[in-house]
């Protein structure tokens, strides 16, 4: 039997965007950003602010809060 590893990064990562759910990003500098994930892949994240998209290096982020919580991620991992 395989086991398939799950990636919890990526999936809550994809709820994020999928939901188009509004998200505080914390940087390790201590800069907080607002605004919608718009795409991410291995190294980093696209984050809209407004008129606005920011290019964030995975390694600079400290923490993605979204204001709302995530229905579909909250339903999968309730039980772990």
């Amino acid at each position: 039997m395989v086991k398939t590893k799950i990636n919890i990064q990526d999936q809550y990562l994809n709820n994020v965007r999928r939901e188009k759910a509004q998200v505080s990003v914390r940087l390790v500098s201590g800069v907080d950003l607002e605004g919608s994930l718009k795409a991410f892949d291995n190294f980093c994240v696209v984050i809209k602010s407004g008129d606005t998209y920011h290019l964030l290096y995975k390694h600079a982020i400290e923490s993605v809060r979204p204001f709302t919580p995530l229905k579909k991620f909250e339903a999968i991992y309730e039980n772990f």
